[in-house]
């Protein structure tokens, strides 16, 4: 697992509910397995949850009944949670995991992957941002979020991800292909596999964006990122894609490093 060594988040409301950790690592850990009373009183008053099937709350009451809907949503699914990995930022966490959901009639299983964005803020104010596809939900409701995130005026991501997020944003296959290493991975946000050795990775990126094609790409605003040394997960806002522009609607994107210092691998959480 990709971990910062930076240790728990230091919160006075961590000693005092008992509950310790990254929010984002604990929000699926604790919906899924309980309790749920130590989360609440981690968050406190000033939380505000945002879920592509549950809708948005701030503060409590709300924050504590979004979550109660998420317990039950899960239980009806008999969901088990995966942990996966965690990126931990200077005003920010990420976690990304896996939830398996029973299939309809109980036949067979669902992998959903999921990633949670923690964005910690002044006077100990926290939004959480819940990132997952929901038409593999099949019946469940989709309609569309808004815009989660403002363009960021702090530092720059990384280079390299600026240099896949220009390249995307041209349309330009090759240059959206040199960021990765020669066995890297796309992971889309159904959870399928896409690489660089056989070509399915620009392919993805072609049949996604429309790489490659004249007047394909992707605009986008860049949101807050989280980086680790390791990783960079960005939040972002897309605006157009294969040139035409589109309701805006969230995406994280998670950049992992490999040893040359190109990418070994992207996931993917999205719901357009």
């Amino acid at each position: 697992m990709l971990q910062s060594a930076m240790g728990d988040e230091p919160s006075v409301r961590s000693e005092a509910s008992g509950l310790r950790g990254w929010l984002s690592d604990l929000l699926f850990t604790t919906l899924v397995h309980g309790p749920l009373a130590p989360l609440v009183l981690r968050l406190g008053g000033r939380s505000t949850i945002d879920h592509p099937v549950h809708g948005r709350a701030s503060g409590m009451p709300d924050v504590e009944t979004l979550l109660v809907t998420a317990i039950g949503w899960l239980a009806d699914r008999k969901a088990v949670y995966e942990r996966r990995a965690l990126v931990v930022g200077t005003d920010r966490d990420v976690a990304e995991g896996t939830l398996v959901l029973a299939g309809a009639g109980g036949e067979g299983e669902l992998r959903l992957p999921v990633a949670v964005v923690a964005e910690r803020r002044k006077l100990r104010e926290v939004e959480l941002r819940v990132y997952h596809a929901t038409r593999m939900l099949g019946s469940e409701p989709t309609k569309a979020r808004e815009r989660l995130v403002e363009k960021h005026k702090g530092p720059g991501a990384p280079l390299l991800v600026l240099d896949h997020l220009q390249a995307l944003r041209a349309g330009d296959a090759k240059g959206v292909l040199a960021c990765f290493e020669s066995n890297g991975v796309v992971h889309d946000a159904a959870g399928r596999e896409h690489s660089s050795s056989d070509g399915s990775l620009v392919g993805y990126f072609a049949e996604r964006f429309g790489v490659g094609e004249e007047g394909g790409g992707a605009d986008f605003v860049h949101g807050g990122y989280a980086d680790d040394g390791r990783a960079c997960a960005v939040e972002l806002t897309l605006t157009s894609v294969r040139g035409k522009a589109v309701a805006p609607y969230p995406a994280l994107a998670v950049f992992e490093r490999g040893d040359s210092g190109l990418f070994r691998a992207l996931r993917l959480y999205e719901d357009p």
